[in-house]
Order: structure tokens, then sequence, then C-alpha cells
């Protein structure tokens, strides 16, 4: 049975984290009309806007990356895995997106076109079904890359587990 081992989950969690959230700039870099902005809206919860915000905003989302990351080596162990953590980490995913689709609805961000706070639904569904599959798809690289990069760098595994 997969030990849980923080060091390795922490990590992959850190790079997991950093390149979920590429879908939605590079959508916005292309002008596609992606409303969401995880790393403002971490930032207006700490009340902060502009460049600080997104500042906190981003740190705090990596603080989170590498502590959902842990969860996900602890549902590894509780399931028992022993490989493929690839796979295992793409249905870690689809519990991961199932929960923070609600964490969305609760949150204040603010609507970049409207200025409204806490207007973006379910999974972001009142930004509309682009932002909704960007979400899904962020989540789902989440737990496609937690799977791989901590299966590599887990003490006791390697590709052999990871792929």
């Amino acid at each position: 049975m997969l030990e849980i081992e923080i060091l390795p989950a922490v990590l992959a969690g850190l790079i997991a984290g950093a390149v979920m959230e590429g879908p939605v700039y590079l959508q916005k870099a292309v002008g596609l009309p992606v409303k969401q902005n995880i790393f403002r809206t971490w930032g207006n919860l700490f009340g902060l806007r502009g460049a600080s915000g997104y500042l906190v905003g981003i740190l705090f989302h990596q603080a989170l990356a590498a502590a959902i990351a842990v969860l996900y080596a602890v549902f590894f162990r509780l399931i028992g895995v022993e490989g493929d953590l690839w796979l295992w980490g793409l249905v870690g995913a689809l519990v991961h997106y199932t929960l923070a689709g609600p964490v969305v609805k609760l949150l204040p961000s603010v609507d970049p076109d409207t200025g409204d706070v806490g207007k973006q639904g379910l999974a972001y569904r009142h930004y509309g079904p682009l932002d909704v599959a960007t979400s899904f798809v962020g989540h789902l690289s989440f737990g496609l890359l937690t799977g791989i990069f901590y299966g590599l760098f887990h003490s006791g595994g390697g590709s052999g587990l990871a792929i």
C-alpha cells in the first residue's frame, strides 16, 4: 500500500496548481470571453484589489493547491492505490471539481463586466459554458498532474507508479 509522503504531495500540488490556471489566462490572452479569475477572487476574499490582490490570490491558490494535493495523497492511500496515479488523479479531480463548484458560488468574486460581487454561480454557471468547461478542464488537469508528479516524486515511485 502506498505510504503518504507530504513533500512529494506538496511539490505535485504546487506544480499542478500553477498549471491548472493556465487555460484561463491563455484564453483571456487570445480574447476569449472567460470571466473567471481565481487569483482576483482570492485577493478579493482578503479585501485586496489590484496587484496586491493578485499576488495574495496567487499565493493563497498555491497554498490551497499544496494542501489539496496532500488530500489526494490521503485519498490514494485510503483506496489502496498502488499504480496508475494519473488515472486516480483524474478520479480525485472529479471529486475535487464536485466540491469546488459550490465553493465558487459562495466566493465573493468581482464580475469583470458588471462589477457585481458574488454572481458567478455554481461552478461559474452564471459566467457561461466557456467558464464552466474551463473550470472543469482545469480541475481535471490538476488531478492528472497531481497524480503524475506525486508518483514521480514519491520515494517508492517513479514512472511505474505515476503512469
